[in-house]
């Protein structure tokens, strides 16, 4: 089988080699590690569209791979780059490419406990259609793949314990860039600059609460307008009984759209809301409040009993669960966390007026597993002790795996939820996910609704062996059309570590796709041998 390799696939190719067989297997001065690496895979894989049969395709690939983590008392960072280069024996367009691919992050204690500086960023490759998630990669039509990137600077300043005034501030910057969009070829050029305040009252205070927050957006779009938000709450509370306290509520909720192109259901996001009641708090960290409130939206009121609920059961049970009215009827959120020492659970559920740029850098991870900064592999990972736990250098929670959307510069109204459970005993690691969501894209005027379960399982035969099983199903359909996407994807893995530094994996792979049309459905069947060498 022979391959041709683009001049520019193999000069990156050959500095990525050099890099990591330049050095040393870990590199140490003071506390900074070097960790490089190179994998070469090997794929065997037919391809099923439509009516019309595959035929068997080989594939190889080669990864070079460079993880830097630098980690002082104050002061952490971690850089991860790599490059895959794939060459096929296939006629079809851009099935020979190359990939570069980074991630960072770090931190700064500029003032202990109180200022803290952190960057971080990514460059990857992902589909610009969100139902071809499951199906292209870097093998499978990759030429349907686009370059993404996130770049992120944030500033967090807190008052520790303060007697009188506390303050929280979190400011930002971000900037989020593709090579495409769903609709055009020039991409997007997202940049957000955010600001979250809360003004509350410190220890000295008997008798008397306040807490006044404010969170603002400003979302700059090439192809669109900007847009801003501005979401502010005020609360006082004054004691009238034991743990019985009389609370005054507010909020105001702006977007700075103009709506005349939206929906007829959608024509006036902007609201405020205030009210009064009653607050039950019989200790810190447990809380029952119910109001009475008002909620005005342009010429309309409409009144309704809010409900907000903070309740810690023990150390490791916490919930969350919030009711109120928005711009678009009944609006809720809840959040669970239960931990064991082998089991853990997880659920979430949130409303929001966002966009494709600020879910890139505030879109949430699972805390169920902590994994190597960029490692692929869910052997690897393992569940911390607590729900509060605090990532050391090198680390990073797994990813959630959760719905994206489609590459766009529309605005989103998005419902979220997601339930997790994790299991980690012995030698058995297992992480199970449902999702669900449905985006409203606002300014196109239609709506993607998406079901999802994933599930990873991680089983250590032996000190040198490991079995694994991953799987995910999603179902995705359209408001403004027949389409749909059904997807199976199931891969089965075997592990072994030939010696300290050379590992070898095999797994194979069966990715199911039906569709509204017997043109759209595809079948693929993939096996991959790799070699992984850690230097």
């Amino acid at each position: 089988m022979a391959f041709n390799t683009a001049p520019t696939a193999r000069n990156t190719l050959l500095i990525a080699v050099a890099i990591a067989c330049g050095s040393s297997s870990t590199a140490r001065a003071g506390d900074l590690q070097i960790a490089p690496s190179i994998t070469t895979s090997g794929y065997y894989y037919k391809t099923d569209i439509g009516q019309t049969s595959g035929e068997n395709t080989q594939a190889i690939a080669i990864k070079p791979k460079l993880v830097t983590i630098y980690s002082g008392r104050r002061s952490s960072a971690a850089l991860v780059l790599n490059n895959t280069t794939v060459e096929q024996n296939s006629d079809l367009p851009d099935s020979d490419k190359s990939f570069t691919e980074l991630s960072y992050n770090s931190s700064l204690q500029i003032i202990e406990k109180v200022l803290t500086l952190s960057v971080n960023g990514d460059r990857s490759y992902r589909s610009v259609d969100s139902t071809e998630g499951l199906i292209a990669d870097k093998i499978l039509s990759s030429g349907e793949l686009t370059k993404v990137a996130n770049d992120a600077i944030q500033l967090n300043f807190m008052i520790p314990n303060p007697k009188t005034i506390g303050l929280s501030l979190q400011s930002g910057f971000s900037k989020t860039s593709s090579d495409e969009t769903l609709a055009s070829t020039n991409g997007i050029d997202g940049e957000n600059t955010f600001i979250n305040a809360q003004l509350y009252q410190g220890r000295d205070f008997k008798g008397f609460t306040f807490l006044l927050g404010t969170q603002y957006y400003d979302t700059k779009r090439d192809t669109a307008q900007d847009f801003t938000s501005t979401l502010s709450n005020a609360r006082i509370g004054i004691d009238i009984a034991k743990d019985i306290s009389f609370v005054l509520v507010g909020s105001d909720s702006e977007y700075g759209l103009d709506e005349s192109g939206f929906s007829a259901q959608r024509q006036n996001l902007d609201t405020t809301s205030y009210g009064a009641g009653f607050v039950w708090q019989p200790h810190d960290e447990n809380s029952i409040e119910i109001t009475y409130n008002e909620l005005e939206q342009g010429d309309t009121s409409t009144r309704y009993i809010g409900i907000e609920t903070q309740w810690a059961f023990s150390s490791r049970t916490a919930m969350q669960f919030s009711y109120g009215k928005r711009f678009y009827g009944d609006a809720y959120s809840f959040n669970l966390d239960y931990k064991l020492k082998s089991f853990s659970t997880s659920a979430t559920y949130n409303e929001d007026v966002t966009s494709y740029s600020r879910l890139s850098v505030t879109e949430g991870q699972s805390s169920l597993f902590v994994c190597p900064i960029g490692s692929t592999e869910f052997a690897d990972c393992f569940q911390p002790s607590s729900s509060g736990y605090i990532l050391l250098a090198g680390e990073e929670f797994r990813s959630l795996n959760s719905f994206t959307t489609d590459i766009t510069d529309e605005t989103l109204f998005r419902k979220s939820g997601r339930i997790n459970f994790g299991y980690d005993k012995n030698k058995l690691k297992a992480a199970f996910s449902l999702g669900y969501n449905t985006i409203e894209y606002l300014e196109s005027n239609r709506e993607q609704r998406t079901n999802s379960a994933s599930l990873s399982l991680s089983y250590q035969l032996g000190r040198r062996n490991t079995v694994g099983l991953s799987s995910s199903y999603s179902t995705n359909d359209y408001s403004d059309s027949d389409r749909v996407n059904d997807v199976l994807n199931l891969t089965a893995s075997f592990n072994r570590d030939l010696s300290r530094q050379l590992s070898m994996d095999v797994s194979a792979r069966y990715v199911r796709r039906d569709t509204e049309s017997d043109a759209r459905d595809l079948t693929d069947s993939r096996l991959t041998v790799s070699f992984a060498y850690q230097f």
